[in-house]
């Protein structure tokens, strides 16, 4: 309904998609670090920024249920196009995972079934405030419900940061250093999560550092995950390695993966 894709570029989105889920499953092959055989694979969210919506709808029907967006304008438009594209019946499962300001938390809970990157206190209190609002409009008659209730509740995973004290450059920082909790911030923030009415725990998000080992990286997240679980037992998702380093977050306990430009290209041209 509306939303139209051309077959030269559905091809090349289900090509790349394809080569993408093949290194996954190689990576995931791999014994060692924190694998064992029987995990089951990596999930993976298909980070969809810059791109237009018939690109995810070319992706949505070749299979893929999982989307990421990192800005609030954009990812609330797309899922209203993509809403009336797939009907309620098999929906995307929107994802945010940049950083999310607390004032954009009311739109958020409309389309997004998860947040990545809940990286501090008054960011869960709005959350919290903005779903419990949505719900009571929605069970008045007022609203569609959140897109989270058919979960349960919004989930939210804590984005931590991986970096190492002082190793963090101006010029690196100016380069897109990411934020996140400091990893002795976590236990506090999974407690106000779990205590916080419309909201679940989901385990652990991060992002390896520009200029350092990913595996060591992604090591010391698989660290901080193993702990939290003894608390929050239910906290089983470790949210890490793009594009350029899945296979390192794979080996180090990934149970969710992200990538954008392997899939998608090159960022379109404004």
């Amino acid at each position: 309904m509306g939303l139209v894709y051309g077959a030269e570029r559905a091809s090349d989105l289900a090509g790349r998609l394809a080569s993408v889920r093949v290194t996954i499953e190689q990576a995931a092959a791999q014994a060692g670090g924190a694998r064992v055989s029987s995990d089951p694979l990596p999930e993976l969210v298909v980070v969809t920024k810059f791109f237009p919506a018939s690109d995810v709808a070319a992706l949505y029907d070749v299979g893929v249920r999982r989307v990421g967006e990192n800005r609030d304008q954009e990812a609330a438009a797309k899922a209203q196009e993509l809403a009336a594209y797939t009907g309620s019946a098999d929906p995307l499962n929107w994802s945010f995972i940049g950083q999310l300001q607390t004032n954009k938390a009311k739109s958020a809970v409309q389309y997004a079934t998860e947040v990545q990157s809940v990286d501090r206190a008054q960011l869960v209190t709005a959350l919290s405030k903005a779903y419990g609002n949505r719900l009571a409009r929605y069970e008045a008659g007022e609203c569609q419900a959140p897109a989270g209730m058919k979960h349960g509740g919004l989930r939210c995973l804590i984005q931590v940061s991986l970096e190492e004290s002082g190793l963090v450059t101006a010029g690196q920082a100016a380069q897109g250093y990411r934020g996140g909790a400091a990893p002795d911030h976590i236990e506090s923030l999974a407690e106000l999560i779990s205590n916080s009415p419309g909201l679940t725990l989901g385990g652990l998000m991060a992002v390896a550092p520009l200029g350092q080992d990913p595996y060591a990286a992604f090591e010391r997240l698989y660290g901080y995950a193993q702990k939290l679980q003894e608390r929050h037992p239910e906290a089983t998702e470790i949210s890490a390695g793009m594009s350029q380093d899945l296979e390192a977050a794979i080996y180090w306990g990934a149970t969710t993966v992200r990538v954008g430009s392997q899939i998608m290209g090159s960022r379109p041209s404004a």
